[in-house]
């Protein structure tokens, strides 16, 4: 049996070197490189099924090797290795479709983590094409025993019963016959027919790169990964594989196209992306919060030596900061972790953005920001139905958001927010408005999005995203206005229920 092929990417020797014995003690055939010029040499003539590459190497780079890897075999599969500094490298290896990163000096638990996982998703294709397969046989099979190629012939011989869709099309791109499913699901009537384009993609003209033409331009079977949109507006993610029908000449008179849901795996490989992307991000953070509260730590402990109070004083205030925010990182992780369904009650409007305007107070003292509340008076006794928690949750993050925004527009000598509450219509309407640093239109475009953080070390990007999550939830919407250095504006509009 031939050993599994992986290859190191590598520029010092050494750990080349070491990788090697290590691999090769596993079980793996080792191929290394010491750069990418001569790793893509290398993958073109070995074709490795693992791709084990440094982030920082002279001339091209990791992230460059791992693009141009994935575009000659997007199955393969990359494990970057970085140092401690290259965290945000690391993560943008995520985005580029890298299956894992591991950090030097490299944990033997670590790389065997990032090999299992490799190892996983290989084996899941493998099934994935292997059950595919399967069912061409069990098709072409059946295709042998038809006399013509009439939709009355094909239509009592098709297998009614298969999980997937399964079409048969002319060269007109016409279905002329389909199983039981696909007429279901798309309501099919095949008396009447339809263009395949049409029926399923919602479009005029014929697909790009169609399988179906290909099976009619060659004769030969083609896979593809395809996007069916249903009457019901839902979209399916189907892996498709075509199969020639040949009249009794061997000219190919109409096309089988087998399709089977991958849904599922498309989204345990987004769950497993962003869990990467979340352990990274969540890692970078906590790092430059684990640095502030060493410094506080360092103030508190030259304060008490020296007997010095306003020291003491600074370093408690920094530490207490510290402690905060890896709290609300926490709750973020926790959140983004669990999908939690609402537990709505009657909640008076007015007491609830009191409630939470006082849970942000606390964080305005130092140094000092002012908090300026307008709650309508006609809002007065007007109960609206909402989970508590969770809506003041996502408020409460918007709020100090503002206060961070605030402190960080240093030409502002009077910081100042505004949490205003209004009635609009059946909606209740909580604004908040800052005079801080504000944000870019690019910014603003990114900032609901998982993982996107405008504070360097002090964010993790999740915030914001279980905001607007919480919000949609609710059946509300969240909107935000802001130019550069003129302050941010957010809107939450929540019905009333």
């Amino acid at each position: 049996m031939l050993k599994e092929k992986i290859l190191i990417v590598d520029d010092e020797e050494g750990i080349r070197k070491v990788l090697r014995i290590s691999l090769a003690d596993r079980g793996y055939n080792v191929l290394t490189a010491e750069n990418a010029t001569e790793a893509l040499r290398t993958f073109g003539h070995e074709q490795p099924g693992i791709v084990l590459t440094d982030i920082k190497m002279p001339g091209m780079d990791g992230i460059e090797l791992l693009r141009r890897l994935k575009q000659a075999n997007p199955d393969t599969e990359v494990v970057v290795i970085t140092g401690h500094g290259d965290m945000e490298l690391a993560i943008k290896s995520l985005k580029y479709e890298a299956t894992d990163f591991i950090t030097k000096p490299i944990d033997d638990g670590d790389l065997d983590r990032a090999l299992q996982k490799s190892h996983e998703r290989i084996l899941l294709r493998t099934q994935l094409r292997q059950y595919t397969e399967n069912i061409e046989d069990l098709l072409k099979q059946k295709s042998e025993s038809l006399a013509t190629l009439t939709p009355g012939a094909i239509q009592q011989n098709l297998f009614e019963s298969l999980p997937g869709y399964v079409t048969v099309h002319n060269a007109d791109f016409q279905i002329t016959s389909a199983n039981r499913r696909f007429r279901e699901d798309f309501t099919f009537d095949p008396q009447t027919g339809g263009a395949c384009y049409e029926l399923v993609q919602r479009r005029k003209t014929p697909c790009e790169d169609c399988p179906v033409a290909r099976t009619f331009a060659d004769g030969k079977s083609h896979q593809s990964e395809l996007t069916y949109h249903t009457p019901a507006d839902k979209t399916c993610h189907l892996f498709a594989w075509t199969t020639p029908l040949r009249e009794k000449t061997g000219r190919v008179g109409a096309v089988m196209l087998m399709a089977t849901d991958i849904s599922p795996i498309l989204d345990m490989r987004d769950h497993l992306s962003s869990l990467g992307l979340m352990i990274g991000s969540v890692s970078h953070s906590i790092k430059g919060l684990l640095t502030g509260l060493d410094g506080g730590v360092y103030m508190l402990d030259r304060g008490f030596i020296k007997d010095d109070t306003d020291q003491v004083s600074e370093g408690l205030d920094i530490v207490k900061m510290m402690v905060g925010r890896i709290k609300n990182m926490v709750l973020d992780v926790l959140y983004y972790a669990k999908e939690r369904e609402l537990e709505k009650s009657p909640c008076e409007v007015v007491a609830f953005a009191e409630e939470t305007a006082s849970i942000v107070r606390p964080r305005l003292e130092k140094p000092p920001v002012e908090l300026v509340c307008d709650f309508a008076a006609d809002l007065k006794d007007t109960v609206f139905d909402i989970d508590e928690d969770q809506l003041r949750s996502a408020l409460v993050n918007i709020l100090e958001n503002a206060v961070d925004a605030c402190r960080d527009n240093t030409d502002q000598s009077s910081p100042r927010i505004v949490f205003r509450v209004y009635p609009d219509g059946n909606d209740v309407v909580f604004e908040i408005e800052d005079n801080g640093i504000g944000m870019s239109a690019e910014v603003q475009s990114q900032i609901f999005t998982l993982f996107f953080s405008s504070k360097s070390t002090q964010g993790t990007g999740i915030g914001l995203f279980i905001t607007r999550k919480t919000i949609h939830q609710h059946g509300g919407e969240i909107t935000v206005t802001s130019e550069p250095e003129n302050g941010s504006l957010f809107c939450v509009r929540i019905p009333r229920g």
